[in-house]
């Protein structure tokens, strides 16, 4: 044998070898989980709902309506539907445990049962802008509403529960020079079967 054709020969011999010992394993990341949501009852939530497989990035899916979940590995995988009004709720388990396998397609149906519904909720954003900013947050107290909430000075709350109606929104321990823009309380109003964006934004300037 030639002494060049060999060297070709022992330089494959060896990188093959070498591929052995290396993870070339490809997993298929081909699995789909197909979601459908169908609703009944009173007062049914027309809004839509969320999605989420093993606390991953929520989708949106309409009321009767499909989205498809792609991309997973095979597998054991927790579907989660959130994003349901006050007075509705999921029948049987939620989240659902399913079992994808390579390349498959794995149907998962959410029951969503509503009643009629009675009282509503608020999420409520804060959002603070200026210097020097309110260092320790606010508290956050909704009429009706239960106890004061700590919130932070760009953070989110939700209350739920409250009855239809004007209810007052305060927020406390505001540093001086820091004031609420449009007044403080402010008046919003609940609606039943509903939770309602609510923001609220601090302006805040160096005392006089």
């Amino acid at each position: 044998m030639r002494p060049h054709l060999a060297l070709t020969l022992s330089s494959a011999i060896l990188a093959l070898a070498g591929g052995c010992g290396d993870t070339m394993i490809s997993i298929s990341s081909d699995g789909r989980i197909e979601v459908s949501v169908t609703t009944g009852g009173t007062d049914v939530d027309v809004d839509g709902f969320s999605v989420t497989v093993d606390g991953g990035v929520a989708q949106f899916v309409a009321p009767g309506g499909r989205v498809t979940l792609s991309g997973l590995q095979p597998g054991r995988h927790s579907v989660f539907l959130s994003g349901l009004a006050d007075n509705c709720q999921v029948v049987g388990a939620n989240p659902r445990q399913v079992q994808v396998g390579g390349d498959g397609t794995v149907d998962v149906t959410f029951q969503v049962s509503c009643t009629r519904a009675t009282t509503g909720g608020f999420t409520i954003t804060v959002v603070t802008g200026g210097e020097p900013a309110d260092s320790n947050g606010y508290l956050l107290a909704v009429a009706g509403g239960g106890e004061l909430r700590p919130i932070g000075t760009s953070a989110v709350e939700t209350f739920v529960g409250l009855t239809p109606g004007g209810h007052l929104v305060t927020l406390k321990d505001v540093d001086p020079g820091c004031t609420l823009v449009g007044g403080n309380p402010q008046l919003f109003t609940a609606v039943a079967g509903k939770t309602l964006q609510v923001r609220l934004t601090v302006s805040c300037a160096p005392p006089s």
